[in-house]
């Protein structure tokens, strides 16, 4: 099954970065034209998209692949007479959703996504005896998740800007996460629940193509688990080891065009054509 879901992530990341190739060679005469009248706007909101110069609506929907690790920390081998050395393996992450940009201005608040995906995780402890040989335990699990956040927009350029968020994730464990009975840590195990809810925290630097497109590389971390609660640890809890999960995604999202209003494409052609024949 995980060999399956590798296999149509990469799928949608190919088709997707041929599409986004495809808007960013259409976008580059046009970076070259006056930017009077620009639908990027000059306020920070406008980053993204500007409600009365955008020919795009404040809807839309995205793709999210990216990559996932477990970072190991807070090994429970204080003052014993054994080390714990967790560390994480890579796994994937894909998520698709919509965007819902505010029409109005907002002081701190700017738009807000909604995504159903799925994400695999994995991690390995190390248990090592002084005079022993060490042994090691892996644990590999996917996830089906429900995720929202609500994000604040800063403008730096006219075509880039910093995108943050906090949100709610939901995730339940659909494959994986079994014991390792290769693992012959004398020390008891436990592992983490099925279903856990947690609140997160995402810093993305954003790159506006083209009106109405855009893309951004994102980092994103739990900041706190509702469940399984446990002393407000963000992270996962296995073997006898915690695992804090970090996030690498690259966003593309596309908004959806207003009725009635004419494409791009067309807009350059028909600029073409009456320049054309004012130059007769």
């Amino acid at each position: 099954m995980s060999r399956l879901l590798f296999f149509l992530i990469l799928f949608v990341s190919v088709s997707a970065s041929g599409q986004f190739v495809d808007d960013f060679n259409r976008s580059q005469s046009k970076r070259e034209k006056d930017m009077k009248g620009s639908p990027f706007g000059k306020n920070r909101r406008d980053a993204i998209w500007s409600h009365s110069q955008s020919q795009h609506r404040g809807l839309g929907w995205f793709i999210n692949p990216g990559l996932t690790y477990m970072l190991g920390n807070s090994a429970d081998d204080s003052n014993r007479p054994y080390d714990l050395t967790p560390t994480g393996l890579p796994g994937y992450y894909l998520e698709a959703g919509m965007e819902h940009l505010f029409k109005k201005d907002q002081k701190i608040v700017h738009y807000f996504d909604w995504g159903l995906g799925v994400k695999h995780f994995g991690g390995q402890e190390k248990y090592a005896v002084e005079g022993s040989q060490a042994t090691r335990g892996q644990f590999n699990f996917g996830s089906a998740f429900l995720r929202a956040d609500i994000h604040n927009v800063w403008q730096i350029s006219m075509f880039n800007f910093i995108d943050q968020s906090l949100g709610f994730n939901v995730d339940y464990r659909i494959y994986g996460g079994n014991e390792d009975a290769n693992y012959l840590s004398p020390l008891a195990s436990n592992n983490q629940g099925k279903l856990v809810a947690q609140l997160h925290y995402t810093f993305g630097f954003g790159y506006k193509v083209d009106d109405g497109f855009f893309i951004v590389p994102s980092f994103q971390t739990p900041i706190l688990t509702i469940v399984s609660f446990d002393d407000f640890n963000p992270s996962h809890h296995w073997f006898n080891s915690r695992y804090q999960p970090m996030i690498f995604t690259l966003k593309f999202a596309w908004l959806f065009p207003k009725k009635g209003c004419p494409s791009v494409d067309g807009m350059d052609d028909d600029e073409q054509r009456n320049n054309n024949y004012l130059n007769q």
